[in-house]
């Protein structure tokens, strides 16, 4: 039996200029193209880069819906789409195939809501090849987090990082929010001795709860680190302000004690505009190699979504409707979310 599709959705848009995403009733549902799916969104986590291009400090004249981190059904098909079942739960790897750099800005800067359409809709229109079928018995609010956040983790801590499971390294996870937590999760499940730093009480809390050797508070690491008595060998960072960079440098200093000993590592995750006070003298006499990251392949999305169904990596996940997108985003601002938001558009007040 055919679905019936409507010719209009619900949608959280961005416009430059506003605080919030603008709530649009009467958005048009997109049609699928040549080798292109209409899903039916189930999920869609909400993330400090939306909050982050609110805030404009990346510069953008578009107009689209926001939200990158989607689960959804397939209801409609274009010409020449196979292989993709109607029934089956999907997440999206956001990144558009062949996507590439227009305007002075970066190809994640045109991807699934960043440039192009998102998630915080009732539907949206994908390109085949960007659709993971989530493993049986996972929820959509669990499974969309594999399309953005966990992704995000598992290049930093695997790839970027080099972690492989067996390993005996000293891990700081600076920051325990809704990516910060979940890498938490993976680094211990490798065999590193994990430790946390987060300013709120509540995500020291939850990061011993999930793990952490150790949880420390700001005034915790300063200290320690002024005296020389907490180092690990890598940090990876989901905050990346001034602070945060600083307290990484300091964190990793004490490896260069001895010079034959492998290089530190700065893992940066989190986005922000503060500029991170860096020179070339400490970081090669410290010999500290600082590495930014950013999403993941599509293979990296495959691994997340096993991660989620063998239960290594458990997210703490909050949902919300739609409707209530400004609060989620709005409470991102505040520090306010321990674990992921996630929209649910099918959800009502």
């Amino acid at each position: 039996m055919a679905v019936e599709i409507p010719t209009t959705m619900r949608a959280a848009v961005y416009r430059p200029g506003n605080l919030n995403p603008v709530t649009e009733h009467h958005f048009p549902v997109p049609q699928p193209g040549p080798g292109q799916v209409l899903l039916k969104i189930a999920a869609c986590g909400a993330c400090h880069s939306d909050v982050l291009l609110l805030t404009e400090a990346l510069i953008d004249d578009r107009t689209y819906i926001l939200g990158h981190e989607i689960s959804g059904y397939p209801v409609k098909f274009g010409d020449g789409v196979a292989g993709i079942e109607e029934g089956q739960l999907y997440v999206v790897h956001v990144i558009v195939p062949c996507a590439k750099s227009s305007n002075g800005l970066p190809p994640i800067e045109e991807s699934d809501g960043i440039g192009r359409d998102g998630g915080y809709a009732e539907y949206i229109v994908v390109d085949q090849r960007q659709l993971v079928p989530v493993p049986q018995g996972l929820a959509p609010e669990v499974a969309c987090l594999a399309g953005d956040s966990l992704i995000t983790v598992f290049n930093a801590v695997h790839n970027v990082a080099g972690l492989r499971p067996g390993t005996k390294k000293r891990v700081l996870i600076y920051g325990v929010g809704g990516l910060g937590h979940q890498a938490l999760q993976l680094v211990k499940s490798y065999g590193a001795t994990v430790f946390a730093v987060d300013y709120k009480k509540a995500a020291r809390e939850l990061a011993v709860e999930l793990g952490a050797e150790r949880a420390l508070s700001l005034s915790e690491i300063t200290s320690e680190t002024t005296a020389g008595t907490f180092t690990v060998d890598i940090v990876i960072d989901f905050v990346a302000n001034e602070q945060s960079f600083s307290l990484a440098k300091a964190a990793t200093k004490g490896n260069a004690q001895d010079f034959s000993a492998p290089a530190s590592k700065i893992v940066l995750v989190g986005v922000s505009a503060d500029g991170l006070p860096l020179n070339s003298a400490e970081i090669i006499e410290f010999n500290t190699q600082v590495l930014p990251t950013c999403y993941g392949s599509i293979e990296d999305l495959r691994n997340s979504l096993q991660l989620l169904a063998d239960g290594v990596v458990k997210p703490v996940v909050h949902t919300a409707p739609l409707e209530k997108v400004d609060e989620a985003l709005n409470a991102l601002r505040a520090s306010a979310v321990l674990g992921r938001r996630v929209i649910v558009p099918g959800l009502r007040e």
